[in-house]
């Protein structure tokens, strides 16, 4: 076992499977993982060895030893629950992902020309979000029209976003002549994006379980690759909560790897793509 620095922090701690299994008793760890699943909807982690193994390296790293304590510093210790979340969530994107929809909508927003509420949830480190405004703003759209808004339960993801600072991997989708236009370079592998996009959207850490009792505000929803992470008891009700959060005829967006429970609000009009009826 190699050496782990933790969710950014300066502390660094080596910890090996050996000293996790000598020092702790984690023998109930799907009471744990049950836990987050009533929370988050992040179903199955205690079946995932190399996501459950880190999270129990990372609570031995912070004093936690027993399942008992593990579900009570993530009710009581100050950031725990989150560094939690931090280390069970994926953030694997990059600028012009799934481009086909992203297309579409950037044609669809020209063809409305007014100001619209747009979510993308999960936001994820902010590509989607940029990606859309960058589109736009090649064809001359004025982007200042826009209230687009990203969350994600990822609080890193979220700073990533809020700072727009992305390396060659993020930005390998881009044109050279795009990428010397729109972002600025801080160093050898890392980019800025333009200020004028990076001003636009609004970034929050957010659980859509939070969002239940929200209706009728948004007219474009995207949500790709967070049903990847539900069983159908969750789907169903993120899909409800898609549907209430969008006004009439409003478009919503699902990513390639999601499969969405059936709700009658939501009538597809191409694949991934769907419209809330009157």
């Amino acid at each position: 076992m190699g050496l782990f620095s933790w969710l950014g922090d300066d502390k660094q701690t080596t910890i090996t499977q050996e000293e996790i299994k000598k020092e702790s008793d984690f023998s109930s760890f799907k009471d744990v993982t049950d836990y987050i699943y009533d929370k988050s909807g992040i179903v199955d982690l205690d079946k995932r060895a190399l996501t459950a193994s880190s999270l129990q390296q990372y609570a031995v790293s912070e004093g936690v030893y027993t399942t008992k304590e593990f579900i009570d510093a993530m009710q009581n210790k100050d950031n725990f629950y989150q560094d939690i979340i931090n280390i069970a969530t994926v953030n694997e994107t990059f600028f012009m992902r799934e481009l086909k929809e992203l297309e579409w909508l950037v044609s669809y927003i020209k063809e409305l020309d007014r100001p619209l509420k747009i979510l993308s949830m999960p936001c994820s480190s902010g590509e989607e979000i940029y990606s859309i405004l960058l589109l736009l703003k090649i064809e001359n759209f004025d982007i200042n029209k826009l209230d687009i808004r990203g969350y994600d339960i990822n609080s890193q993801a979220i700073e990533k976003a809020k700072n727009a600072r992305y390396n060659e991997h993020s930005l390998h989708k881009i044109d050279t002549d795009i990428k010397d236009k729109y972002f600025t370079s801080i160093d050898k592998s890392s980019y800025l994006i333009d200020s004028s996009i990076k001003i636009i959207p609004k970034f929050m850490q957010q659980n859509i379980f939070e969002l239940i009792d929200q209706k009728n505000i948004y007219d474009i929803i995207l949500s790709r690759n967070m049903f990847i992470y539900f069983d159908e008891k969750k789907r169903e009700l993120a899909t409800n909560i898609i549907a209430n959060l969008l006004k009439s005829d409003g478009i919503y967006i699902k990513g390639h790897a999601d499969h969405i429970s059936q709700n009658q609000s939501l009538e597809k009009i191409k694949y991934g793509i769907y419209k809330k009826l009157n």
